[in-house]
């Protein structure tokens, strides 16, 4: 109810501006039919951009593309009354996309991405112009007592809206973090890394050589215009068209299936991907979520695995990797942001724990979608969960914006202990090395802090650096973090606002550690 009362007093006070302002502009027989319009054009331009994402959401991304860019590029042309303009750029829009994608990979990208998401981030910029001017005009001619004799107050609005979207999306583009999420994948029988950032893309690389194998999915064309620069280009300049390219992936998880493992990426494109790692190629783009995906988890049921899916539109999806069928919505009477998912086993089974904006965590069961159990409450919202074995038990650890990493027993929904970290905690694995098991957690501090669950002391910190050096570049500002690999060639991973996704060799970071400082 919200989300329309604010539109429809914003609509009203510019309505009463322009009144005030340009009387010819806006002819109204007194204020209740200028609140009328004020009502048809907010309502109207709000289910309009609502109901078209709806109606979107089940056709394949590439589809639902394509659809929001014609669209988009129809309603300017009517609103206008001069197709022609809006044929032309939209035809170069399209144009673009594809010959920088064919540029970029022979075509692979297309098959997932067919528009690179700047292109589509102008369409849709388009349509939130559009919409309101289009709805106004619409309303002036059939509400009795208002008269327009000109188009711009209209314009005015459809520019208030996109350009309200605009401000948002820079700032979103100058404050996201390079890579939000980092994970193991086996590729080639030996375990790497996957991580994803800026843009719809997702790399591979080795650790223990520092090299960077694959990168799939789609850049945008600014991102690809950053590629073809000449080499004496500067790096600043490559970064600034790299940091304006629309686009996030917030989540990333391996999918052991029994014909091959799989890499599934998501983010601000509201579509999940499946990716072959091996050879980079796109499998499946399922379409579903009304918004941005910010966790992916690979979930065994019974003697098949499965994928789960959350996000802002808060509903946990639950997918058939092979044949990219979603299986079932679970969490439907959940009201909140899904930000974490992993699996903990209980009584015999395999549930699914979900940690939601509101500080809860909420344990599912995959098979049916039945609420298991609900499990406390802390500050600023759960950002990481993660299953640990302490003396043979397995624990279910939470991390949340008030800067605690909390304990449960998720077979009973106890709580055990908890861990404090001054800042907000984002980012939360397990690490373990020689027998030892332990609980790392990051976030918005200096460094990484390792905490024995066994004993609830604290083990120490890792790639810790003076404030000035985290400002600088080192490590920091962490948003996913995972340990890759065994033995001397183990590395916890560190994903976050570093341009670098950072790496640091377990056995001699443990080994350097002093004795435990102390319960917390």
């Amino acid at each position: 109810m919200v989300r329309l009362i604010l539109p429809v007093v914003a609509t009203l006070l510019v309505l009463i501006a322009v009144r005030w302002s340009q009387p010819d502009a806006l002819r109204v027989d007194g204020f209740w039919p200028l609140a009328a319009v004020a009502v048809v054009t907010a309502v109207g331009s709000a289910l309009t951009l609502g109901l078209s994402r709806v109606a979107f959401s089940r056709a394949a991304p590439w589809i639902r593309g394509f659809l929001s860019t014609a669209v988009a590029f129809v309603l300017l042309a009517a609103f206008t009354g001069e197709p022609g303009p809006a044929a032309v750029v939209g035809g170069i829009l399209v144009t673009l996309a594809v010959l920088f994608s064919l540029l970029r990979g022979g075509g692979r990208a297309l098959r997932a991405e067919p528009f690179p998401p700047d292109v589509l981030g102008v369409a849709r910029l388009a349509a939130r112009f559009v919409v309101p001017a289009a709805w106004y005009l619409a309303a002036v001619e059939v509400m009795p007592g208002v008269q327009s004799a000109h188009r711009w107050p209209g314009a005015l609005l459809g520019g208030l809206v996109a350009g309200g979207t605009l401000v948002a999306g820079t700032t979103l583009a100058w404050t996201r973090p390079w890579h939000a999420c980092v994970t193991p994948v086996t590729v080639g029988g030996r375990e790497r890394a996957a991580y994803g950032g800026i843009g719809h893309l997702v790399g591979i690389g080795d650790p223990g050589a520092r090299e960077h194998l694959r990168t799939m999915g789609s850049g945008g064309v600014l991102a690809d215009l950053s590629g073809m620069l000449p080499d004496p280009a500067p790096d600043r300049l490559r970064q600034f068209l790299d940091r304006l390219t629309p686009g996030l992936v917030r989540a990333a998880c391996a999918i052991e299936t029994p014909r091959r493992v799989l890499l599934a990426s998501a983010g601000y494109g509201d579509a999940v991907h499946l990716w072959d790692p091996e050879t980079g190629q796109p499998v499946h783009a399922l379409a579903g979520h009304l918004g941005p995906v910010n966790a992916l988890c690979a979930v065994p049921v019974g003697d098949t695995v499965l994928l789960a899916s959350g996000g802002d539109d808060c509903r946990i999806r639950i997918w058939e990797p092979e044949t990219g069928r979603q299986v079932r919505v679970v969490g439907r009477q959940a009201r909140w942001v899904v930000r974490a998912l992993c699996t903990v086993p209980v009584d015999g089974r395999i549930l699914l724990a979900a940690g939601y904006a509101d500080g809860t965590v909420r344990l599912w069961d995959p098979a049916d979608g039945r609420l298991v159990r609900h499990l406390g409450a802390q500050q600023g919202g759960v950002n990481a969960v993660c299953a640990v074995t302490v003396d043979g038990t397995t624990r279910l650890a939470s991390a949340a914006g008030d800067g605690t990493v909390v304990l449960w027993d998720p077979d009973g929904g106890e709580r055990l202990g908890s861990f404090h970290d001054e800042a907000p905690r984002y980012a939360l694995c397990v690490v373990e090395m020689d027998g030892e098991v332990l609980l790392a957690a990051a976030g918005d501090g200096i460094g990484v802090t390792l905490w024995d669950p066994a004993s609830g002391t604290r083990r120490g910190s890792l790639g810790t650096a003076s404030l000035l050096g985290l400002l600088t570049g080192s490590t920091g500002w962490i948003r996913s973090m995972c340990q890759v690999g065994v033995g001397d060639d183990s590395f916890l991973m560190l994903a976050g606002y570093d341009r670098a996704v950072e790496q640091i060799r377990l056995r001699p970071a443990l080994r350097s550690l002093a004795a435990p400082e102390g319960a917390s």
